[in-house]
């Protein structure tokens, strides 16, 4: 016999009322995020009709948060923020549509006075905490990438742990936080809280033990405590915000442009105009506590001291560094990438290709790995993982190892060829040893094993000449050998890529130990790349545009962005008679030859 359900059943099941639903025994249907968030919009979406225009505009308001509590405590509670705030970040994210909405379109989509809509600033702030979205220096919201990359995959974003980091994290991420703020896209303050955070939370990094040492920051302090106005708090042991921030982009300064000779306009975006007018003028009275304890000092130009430029004294930078090797190999790793920024992105191979990726990925992966390279090691074979990707232009080598790293869950360091070779004698050997040398104290730091991606790798793979006489032909063999040697006593996952195999020595050849080929996908491989790039063309027309042209996953891309680009000049979507003139145009200059075949 079918259940009746009362009316008090049912409103339980409206309003989401979960003690309520748990009394009668009932069930809801669990929605995915997604669904919660695009419930939560059309709720919120309100259209007035104006003749024969509307007027779209969105409500926010207890109504709202009464009708979708249910999809609102989900949301809250997967982000951890209320549910007000969970409806305003849903608002947020249908206003940006992956752009920025400044604060006079926010105000008026909301309908309510800017002065009313200055009241959201404590929910926006708390959404700018968690990195859910980013302010630029004008006001302009903006929804992370990464937060929208997860939602995508029905999964909430969650800001990275600032416990269990290393000196060397701690500056890859003070990279990123203040190079925001140099292009105007950081809020000062929060990057402060974080970088605070950060040293607080690992005292035993040489960059916390500096910052201790000079009472920039103490072991004893809280994050409450040093955000508090300046006349509330007791700076006699801690120094003051404005200071503590100077030391920090310092630091930034000197491992992000290798910047030792710093003057005041390169810190400008930093400090309010009072805070930066301050600082000039204790500055200039050496009465700034950088000063006093010698953390600082003038820049020496040719025996003199030039006293409108200063830089970090190289006895703090060496306490700063000593844990990524002290002023000598003093920034962190180049090139470094954390897997958390890397955008998850759908890939497409053949079968063969597909299942030589897919056993790759159940290698690397956090569980097999570690028992993989003990087993190895209990046979004495060597625990270093070599792989070449190789394969026509636009095949998805490069993008490959990005999406490994991701799913891996390892950071990514790239190589950067053309500054690994020099043309000053001894230079290029020395910078290759000092890439591996950083290599090995990442692995050694990394609780998870970095892969170091060398992109197209036959510039520096390539073949040794026999009976070198030129300097030039002796570096090449002196890096080549020095490689060898490294891939050899690798304790660590190498990845390289190439377009073309003719150029690789037979000794890196044998050195590799899975060698994958990419190939220039399928028609039906090629199909589906086509439909995940351009979604709104029907299975017929990619069908047709996969036969027709016998173009890599990069040319495809080629074209999906020059469609966007037309869109965006015209207001119109192009036909598919102007995708297939597109086409055309990507064919141009395109007919190159790949290298030779080399087995798996």
């Amino acid at each position: 016999m079918e259940k009746k359900i009362s009316t008090k059943e049912i409103l339980a099941g409206m309003l989401g009322c979960q003690e309520l639903i748990d009394d009668l025994g009932l069930e809801l249907k669990k929605k995915s995020l997604l669904e919660c968030f695009e419930e939560v919009i059309e709720r919120a979406r309100k259209n007035r009709e104006f003749g024969r225009e509307y007027d779209e505009y969105f409500c926010l308001n207890d109504k709202l948060i009464a009708a979708k509590r249910f999809e609102l405590e989900t949301i809250a509670q997967e982000y951890g923020i209320s549910e007000w705030q969970a409806a305003l970040f849903a608002i947020v994210i249908e206003l940006c549509k992956g752009d920025d909405v400044n604060q006079r379109r926010l105000a008026e989509q909301l309908k309510t006075s800017f002065v009313s809509f200055l009241s959201l600033e404590k929910d926006l702030l708390e959404l700018e905490k968690l990195r859910l979205i980013k302010r630029n220096k004008w006001g302009s919201i903006r929804v992370s990438r990464e937060v929208l990359e997860m939602l995508r995959e029905n999964k909430p974003f969650r800001k990275s742990s600032s416990t269990g980091l290393t000196t060397n994290t701690i500056l890859s991420r003070m990279d990123r936080l203040f190079g925001d703020i140099t292009i105007d896209e950081g809020n000062v303050k929060l990057a402060l809280e974080e970088v605070d955070d950060m040293l607080l939370s690992n005292p035993n990094t040489s960059i916390a033990k500096a910052a201790d040492s000079f009472f920039v920051l103490k072991a004893g302090d809280t994050i409450n405590d040093l955000m508090d106005d300046e006349s509330d708090y007791d700076y006699s042991e801690s120094m003051s915000k404005i200071e503590r921030m100077l030391f920090y982009a310092l630091i930034h300064r000197y491992n992000r442009y290798d910047d030792d000779d710093c003057e005041w306009w390169d810190f400008r975006s930093f400090f309010s105009d009072d805070d930066f007018d301050w600082l000039q003028g204790e500055y200039k009275n050496r009465s700034l506590d950088l000063q006093k304890m010698g953390v600082i000092e003038y820049v020496n130009i040719d025996g003199m001291a030039a006293k409108d430029r200063f830089h970090l004294t190289d006895e703090v930078k060496e306490m700063i560094l000593a844990d990524v090797g002290g002023v000598r190999d003093r920034t962190p790793m180049a090139g470094l990438i954390e897997y958390g920024t890397i955008n998850a992105k759908a890939l497409f191979y053949d079968d063969a290709v597909k299942k030589q990726v897919s056993s790759l990925e159940s290698i690397l992966s956090a569980e097999r790995f570690p028992e993989i390279r003990e087993m190895m090691k209990s046979k004495g074979m060597r625990t270093g993982f070599t792989c070449l990707f190789y394969g026509a232009p636009g095949t998805g080598k490069t993008e490959t190892v990005y999406q490994l790293a991701k799913r891996t869950g390892r950071d990514l360091i790239t190589a950067d060829v053309t500054k690994i070779k020099s043309f000053w004698v001894g230079e290029s050997e020395k910078n290759i040893k000092e890439l591996f040398s950083k290599y090995k104290r990442c692995v050694k730091e990394s609780k998870m094993t970095p892969i170091l991606l060398f992109n197209e790798a036959d510039a520096i793979f390539g073949i040794r000449m026999e009976g070198a006489d030129r300097a030039v032909e002796k570096m090449e063999n002196s890096i080549q050998n020095i490689i060898l040697q490294e891939m050899e006593s690798l304790d660590g996952i190498l990845i390289a890529t190439t377009n073309m195999t003719q150029n690789l020595d037979k000794a890196f050849e044998r050195r590799f130990l899975y060698k994958i080929r990419f190939e220039v996908p399928s028609v039906e491989v090629k199909s589906k790349i086509w439909h995940s790039m351009v979604p709104d063309l029907d299975e017929e027309q990619t069908r047709k545009l996969a036969s027709m042209f016998n173009f890599s996953g990069g040319q495809i891309e080629n074209v999906s962005r020059k469609k966007i680009v037309q869109s965006i000049i015209t207001g119109t979507e192009p036909s598919y008679e102007e995708m297939v003139e597109f086409c055309r145009e990507e064919m141009i200059g395109n007919n190159r030859q790949t290298g030779n075949r080399i087995g798996f």
